[in-house]
């Protein structure tokens, strides 16, 4: 049987920066019940998934509506597995179950502030262009260009140009330059399949903002996104 699109929630219950970051709390609900939630009022996903090994993830994920349909296995719950192998593992156990899809997204349980509407226009971006994935971006809070590494005592510049001269131009001095958020990922599933990656050699960005961009890696972020959220009333 075939559908258009699935998206892939994954969240494995061992983070070391955030313990049980998955279901820490965020103005009143656990992390991942947002990205559930959101991937709930979207127009183009068909099916979403949440990959956990976890049984409290599985139960807080089913509380608020997510479809847990396997058993994460152990060896891809470590430290060193990365989201695309869960993604191309959850490809994998559907196609065996000849349940095929068209596209398929990543969406990280981290990204709170994400909405709806970027989870669809990054679908739809890539239906519309000449590209075979879409990746979410915003643009560089800091300049990169003014990036520098502690060499020995010494700040030493990371790029090959002098930091120093720099620091002297204004910011709108320099080129836009944006980065991956971590929001959505989204790919024709062959195209996924044959790169083993989001980023295959017709990838395109979606800008989002950086209000709606955070990506909580650490306990500072958390307790950011905690704030935003009391602050803007959410």
């Amino acid at each position: 049987m075939s559908e258009r699109t699935l998206a892939v929630i994954p969240a494995r219950g061992g983070s070391k920066r955030v313990p049980n970051k998955n279901v820490r709390e965020i103005g009143g609900k656990p992390l991942i019940a947002y990205t559930i939630e959101q991937a709930a009022e979207t127009d183009f996903l068909d099916r979403t998934i949440v990959s956990t090994e976890d049984e409290e993830i599985r139960a807080t994920a089913e509380e608020y509506g997510g479809e847990v349909p396997f058993d994460r296995p152990a060896e891809l719950a470590t430290d060193d597995v990365t989201a695309t192998d869960v993604v191309e593992h959850a490809v994998e156990w559907f196609t065996t179950r000849d349940r095929y899809y068209d596209e398929v997204c990543l969406l990280m349980p981290t990204a709170p502030f994400r909405e709806p509407q970027d989870i669809d226009g990054a679908i739809q971006r890539l239906r519309q262009a000449d590209a075979s994935s879409v990746i979410t971006v915003t643009e560089f809070e800091v300049p990169p260009q003014w990036a520098v590494t502690m060499g020995g005592d010494k700040l030493e510049p990371y790029f090959d140009e002098n930091p120093w001269e720099k620091t002297k131009r204004q910011t709108q001095d320099f080129p836009t330059l944006s980065h991956p958020n971590g929001a959505v990922f989204v790919s024709e599933t062959e195209a996924f399949v044959e790169a083993g990656d989001f980023y295959t050699n017709e990838t395109i960005g979606y800008e989002m903002p950086r209000r709606r961009s955070l990506d909580i890696d650490d306990q500072f972020d958390l307790e950011v996104a905690q704030a935003l959220y009391s602050w803007r009333g959410i």
